[in-house]
């Protein structure tokens, strides 16, 4: 599967809502509201992704996210799919959630935040995605491969943009379809039998 993205300036990169099964991408305008996400990735996934240069006319002026969510550093133990055979237990971060902080990644002096965004600053810890307010901000976690691969997969799956990493922290109901996912993030299954 081929998945359009664009660097920022690295190594944030923004991922579109635009994938195909061959490389189709000549004739695509690149807009704000096509965006999946935008997050920061490893040296390590961009060097086992197989990436490739096209000439697309970049998204200019995008407004670069300003809060953010910063996960609890403690570990817990998880068990999904409970007393059924996918249930897979293991030890995940995020013990006390996530904090909604405001990062710059420009590495300017600060943001501009409007009050709106202010308000929205946690002084606490998000333990539930009440409402799926926190759907719209993305972790501070850096991706590696092939957590974000799989995450892409699972975005063209449900043709939308799906963050496997932020229900599991939130402790959601996890669809069974997230299971390669979890596999991998769990630690207990060889990467070569997910596929990766």
């Amino acid at each position: 599967m081929y998945v359009l993205a664009q660097m920022i300036k690295s190594p944030y990169i923004i991922f579109y809502n635009h994938s195909e099964n061959a490389n189709l991408f000549n004739d695509i305008e690149l807009k704000e509201e096509n965006i999946l996400f935008f997050h920061a990735v490893t040296k390590q996934f961009l060097k086992k992704s197989e990436l490739e240069t096209l000439s697309i006319e970049p998204l200019i002026d995008y407004n670069i996210p300003k809060l953010w969510l910063k996960e609890d550093s403690s570990s817990r133990m998880i068990k999904v799919w409970e007393n059924t055979p996918d249930e897979i237990e293991y030890i995940s971060l995020g013990e006390n959630g996530a904090k909604l902080i405001d990062k710059n990644i420009l590495n300017l002096d600060s943001f501009t935040l409007s009050q709106s965004q202010k308000d929205k600053i946690s002084k606490s810890n998000f333990t539930k995605n009440i409402d799926g307010y926190l759907n719209e901000y993305e972790l501070t976690s850096v991706e590696i491969y092939p957590n974000l691969n799989e995450r892409l997969l699972l975005c063209k799956k449900f043709n939308k943009n799906v963050d496997p990493a932020k229900d599991i922290l939130f402790n959601e109901k996890l669809p069974l379809e997230y299971k390669t996912y979890v596999k991998i993030v769990s630690g207990k299954f060889p990467l070569a039998d997910l596929g990766y």
